[in-house]
């Protein structure tokens, strides 16, 4: 016999309209359930001793899953925790993403990097918000070592551009004129910290960067 067989016309629980709401079911509420189960039993068919020690370790896995669940539950959002206050070390610090895009404060430019999948010939374009090419600069002939883009702030004629965001691209060719793959890289002092949706993000630069896409630390 089960938990939930308990005989007809009995009532296990007077106010069944509020108990129906109920999606959980307690330590108390299964003994009630059990010792209500063997008051109704059929005395000609008794509950044996191993259909009872059966229920009882049912529940109590179940029980100790529910109090496992909760446990982690807890470990998840005090790690949080940790993770939000080791974030806010960060601050002052210089850490490298992937990306392209820069920020130019009163002349001076953040970092903007590049690496090659093979040697090649390489032109570099900054581009400014509205998406206009401001300053093109031949790169010369590089390996497949990280090389910085050594954008000075400056347009085509040497003029100072306005402080703002912008946004670089490399272009490589090999020594056949074959498109060569390039990753782009940006670095940058992280000078604020947020939480948006759970999510751990760096203010770097002025520009938000997710903590996740964080791939090293800069010296």
């Amino acid at each position: 016999m089960s938990v939930s067989s308990v005989g007809p016309g009995s009532s296990v629980n007077p106010q069944g309209a509020e108990r129906s709401k109920k999606n959980t079911l307690t330590q108390e509420d299964f003994l009630k359930l059990f010792t209500t189960q063997l008051k109704f039993q059929n005395p000609l068919e008794p509950l044996d001793n191993f259909q009872m020690a059966t229920q009882m370790a049912q529940f109590n896995t179940v029980d100790a899953l529910t109090k496992m669940n909760e446990t982690m539950t807890q470990l998840a959002a005090n790690q949080n925790s940790m993770n939000h206050l080791q974030s806010a070390a960060l601050i002052g610090k210089k850490v490298e993403t992937q990306g392209n895009r820069l920020s130019l404060h009163q002349g001076a430019v953040s970092e903007g990097m590049y690496q090659l999948a093979r040697p090649a010939r390489v032109t570099i374009q900054v581009f400014n918000a509205q998406g206009s090419l401001v300053r093109q600069m031949d790169g010369g002939i590089r390996d497949v070592s990280r090389q910085k883009i050594g954008w000075d702030g400056t347009d085509q004629a040497g003029q100072s551009l306005p402080d703002g965001f912008y946004t670089f691209r490399v272009l490589a060719v090999d020594s056949q004129g074959v498109a060569v793959p390039v990753t782009l890289f940006r670095t940058g002092t992280v000078d604020g910290v947020s939480v948006e949706n759970g999510s751990i993000l760096l203010q770097v630069n002025g520009d938000k960067v997710s903590f996740s896409d964080v791939l090293a630390f800069v010296n």
